[in-house]
């Protein structure tokens, strides 16, 4: 046999169940045909049309973000980001800035606005809002897309129901501009409909460039539903294989009559079951710590979900349900639990999101239903830290629970990684690294554990693991290439590891400039 490109001189991690290491592998037609842990004999080297030595450098599997809210990633790169606001005064400026370069009557998007940042730790009013921007509509996003806020032009706009959950009101009972919940799916759809697809193309095509300088080679793109809109959905359906890398769409949809039309095997990600601990409107327990007789919200009663959830199982569909409270994994896990006690023949793999506020109880359920669990261990460092929003809403004594991966790993759950962008950046390095090296240390994972998380595992999340997610013969060449080994350097390092190149099917989408950097020597 004749071979496309022989890679030599690497140390390649495979990540399969052995955890073998190779020296080379040589390609053909985008495929891993034959790998080696010494130097490739001469019959190889003649019959490899080109040869890129590696330099030494480590290899990896390609990377899988298995949780993308894709064109909302797209399309906030085309709005206003205001992560690094601390102040509302901060916030009003930056949006007079913004509204100079706009003609009257365009939208100001603003995104990634995390209240607990700001001073004044609140969302501004319709009424502050106006004073900014009178003629420019003004639409702001929390951070994790369950909180928006709206001055009087964008409020007219959206025909909002006034009995909706969810609508902060005045005293004189009209809205203030503050929507969570139910309302701010219901602002977020209505708003996003008005976007066009030449916008969504341009935004996503800077979200999948910027994921591949990562080493992304495979995103699970969570699209369309309430919360972000059809189109969303419908433009990944007709877009997806137009982009360089492979993008999976899980549908958030009830609609399973519109999943076999399309011929999907897979729905949901973000069917919301609750909100998010930032908006307390995750569905936990007992009342929040910050505030008292709030308990969050389950979206569904359990019959319903469980008429849904055996409808899909039965027609053999994977789900995947987002449940961030413990209320919340509890229903899911029930719903799941339900459907298998009709059926359990085959093996869909259906999917719990985020799994934040889970018990030992909750992991041994999941576990005997071979469920998968997508994380996303960039939380963590980002609000699982002293004094950090979790303690904050959650107090002391329940923020020390939160996504406890080694537990979870413990008791056999099949964890696959991902961002939720872009909640935070899809980022599978730091992802790993956060996995690595847990805002609580004992829940954290080993490094060849974290690695798993955004490889082999995330191929098996989507029933690809027979010919993706680790570096064996006969699977895609899909690969990334590390200036730095994660197994040998120091694991509070992870994270400065830079990719050097990333390889789709044998051939390179993206390549940093370096010296260490591999080099085509035939």
């Amino acid at each position: 046999m004749t071979y496309d490109i022989l890679f030599r001189n690497g140390h390649i991690i495979t990540c399969n169940n052995n955890n073998d290491t190779y020296q080379w592998f040589a390609v053909k037609d985008g495929v891993i045909k034959k790998s080696g842990e010494n130097e490739p004999n001469d019959m190889i080297l003649e019959n490899s049309e080109e040869i890129v030595d590696l330099n030494g450098n480590t290899v990896l599997p390609g990377f899988y973000d298995t949780h993308v809210h894709l064109v909302q990633t797209g399309l906030n790169y085309l709005g206003l980001d205001l992560y690094h606001v601390t102040s509302l005064e901060e916030l009003f400026q930056k949006i007079s800035t913004q509204i100079k370069h706009k003609t009257p009557g365009t939208i100001i998007r603003g995104y990634h606005f995390d209240v607990t940042k700001v001073l004044e730790k609140r969302f501004p009013t319709r009424k502050e809002l106006d004073k900014v921007s009178p003629s420019n509509p003004i639409w702001i996003n929390s951070i994790e897309f369950h909180t928006s806020a709206l001055n009087t032009s964008a409020l007219t706009m959206i025909d909002l129901p006034y009995h909706i959950d969810g609508i902060a009101r005045d005293e004189r009972n009209l809205p203030m501009g503050l929507f969570t919940g139910k309302a701010s799916a219901f602002v977020r759809n209505r708003m996003l409909k008005r976007i066009d697809d030449r916008a969504r193309m341009k935004g996503v095509s800077i979200a999948v460039q910027n994921a591949i300088k990562m080493g992304v080679t495979t995103i699970h793109a969570m699209e369309g539903g309430f919360t972000f809109h059809e189109k969303d959905a419908q433009f990944i359906f007709k877009n997806s294989s137009s982009f360089p890398i492979d993008i999976l769409l899980y549908y958030q949809t009830f609609d399973l009559e519109k999943i076999n039309s399309m011929h999907l095997k897979r729905l949901g990600g973000d069917i919301f079951l609750d909100g998010s601990f930032g908006s307390r409107t995750a569905a936990i327990s007992s009342e929040y710590s910050d505030d008292p007789n709030n308990k969050g919200s389950l979206y569904f009663s359990q019959k319903e979900l469980n008429y849904f959830v055996k409808e899909a199982h039965q027609k053999d569909l994977q789900i995947a349900l987002h449940a961030i409270g413990d209320r919340a994994i509890d229903q899911a896990l029930k719903a799941y639990e339900y459907a298998i006690s009709f059926k359990d023949d085959y093996d869909n793999r259906h999917r719990i999101e985020h799994f934040e506020l889970s018990d030992e109880s909750h992991m041994k359920r999941a576990a005997n239903m071979s469920l998968v669990i997508s994380v996303q261990p960039a939380f963590e460092h980002r609000w699982g830290f002293k004094d950090g929003m979790y303690e904050h809403r959650l107090g002391i004594e329940r923020a020390r629970r939160t996504n406890n991966f080694r537990k979870m790993v413990d008791h056999g759950l099949k964890l696959c990684g991902s961002s939720d962008s872009d909640i935070t950046s899809i980022n599978p390095i730091y992802g790993i690294h956060c996995a690595v090296n847990h805002s609580k240390p004992e829940y954290s994972v080993t490094v060849s554990e974290a690695i798993k998380m955004f490889t082999i595992n995330g191929a098996y999340s989507c029933h690809e693991e027979a010919f993706k997610g680790s570096l064996e013969e006969n699977k895609l060449a899909d690969f990334v290439i590390l200036d730095q080994n994660p197994y040998t350097i120091e694991p509070t390092n992870i994270k400065d590891i830079q990719i050097i190149s990333t390889y789709k099917e044998g051939i390179q989408i993206y390549s940093v400039s370096s010296k260490n950097r591999a080099e085509v020597v035939r």
